[in-house]
C-alpha cells in the first residue's frame, strides 16, 4: 500500500472569517473533528505556523496518540498541519475559499475543503494493504465526512447567534 488521502468538502453559509477562526481554535478539535477523541496538549501560543498540539484520537479500531504541527499557514484561506503517531504520517490540508458573487446572492457562502493524507511508515504497509480496501477507506471517508459536517453545523450555528445579537 502507498500513500492514501480521502477528501470531503462542505459549503458554509457564513464567510471566510468566521470560518478561519473556527479552524484556529484547537482547542475546539475534539467538538468538531471526528477523529479526534481528546485533545492532550495544545500550544499556548497564537495558532500559525509551527503551532504544535497533540491529541488521542483516530479511526475505529485503530486509536493512537499523535503529535501535529502548523507547517503552513495563510490567513483566511489554507492550513497544512502534519501529523504523526509513530505508525503514519498525516498531512491534513485544510481550504477555505469564499463563493461570494455580489451580483447572485447577500448571502456568503465558504467552501471548506479538508484532505487527509496517509503515509504508513514501511512496517504497517503490509497490514494496511489489506485493512485499506476491506475497511478503513470506508471508515476514514465516513469520519472526514463527520468532521465537515460538523464544522459547518457549529459555524452556521454561531453565526446565527451573532446576527441575532
Amino acid at each position: 500500500m502507498g500513500n492514501q488521502e480521502v477528501i470531503a468538502t462542505t459549503v458554509i453559509d457564513a464567510g471566510p472569517e468566521p470560518i478561519w477562526a473556527f479552524l484556529a481554535e484547537a482547542n475546539r478539535f475534539a467538538e468538531w473533528v471526528d477523529a479526534t477523541k481528546k485533545m492532550r496538549s495544545i500550544d499556548p501560543g497564537p495558532f500559525g505556523v509551527d503551532y504544535v498540539y497533540k491529541e488521542y484520537g483516530g479511526i475505529y479500531p485503530f486509536f493512537a496518540k499523535s503529535r501535529w504541527i502548523v507547517t503552513t499557514f495563510v490567513p483566511c484561506t489554507h492550513q497544512i498541519h502534519m501529523g504523526d503517531d509513530g505508525k503514519v504520517k498525516m498531512p491534513l490540508d485544510i481550504r477555505v475559499e469564499s463563493l461570494e458573487d455580489a451580483g447572485r446572492s447577500t448571502t456568503t457562502q465558504t467552501r471548506l475543503t479538508i484532505t487527509l493524507g496517509l503515509q504508513p511508515r514501511w512496517f504497517v504497509k503490509p497490514a494496511l494493504a489489506i485493512l485499506w480496501p476491506l475497511l478503513m477507506r470506508k471508515k476514514a471517508q465516513a469520519s472526514m465526512n463527520q468532521t465537515v459536517a460538523n464544522a459547518k453545523r457549529l459555524v452556521e450555528a454561531e453565526a446565527d447567534v451573532t446576527e441575532e445579537a
